[in-house]
């Protein structure tokens, strides 16, 4: 777990005894995820969509324009 500091700048792995910051001693310290632990990219079919419909949309944009 890395704790982050919401008064003063502290990042990092420890917290006090108590759960205060090492750094202010201020209680309002928020737990986050690891570094290694991210969400995964959008899966390949999303992706696929995304360029298809944009194309779509620029293609009847066009289409629009010149006619």
């Amino acid at each position: 777990m890395i704790y982050d500091c919401t008064d003063c700048s502290y990042s990092g792995a420890n917290s006090g005894r108590k759960g205060e910051c090492p750094a202010c001693g201020s209680f309002s310290l928020v737990r986050r995820r690891g570094e290694g632990e991210e969400t995964p990219p959008p899966s390949r079919w999303r992706i696929v969509l995304l360029v298809a419909l944009w194309t779509y949309l620029l293609i009847h944009v066009v289409w629009k324009l010149s006619t």
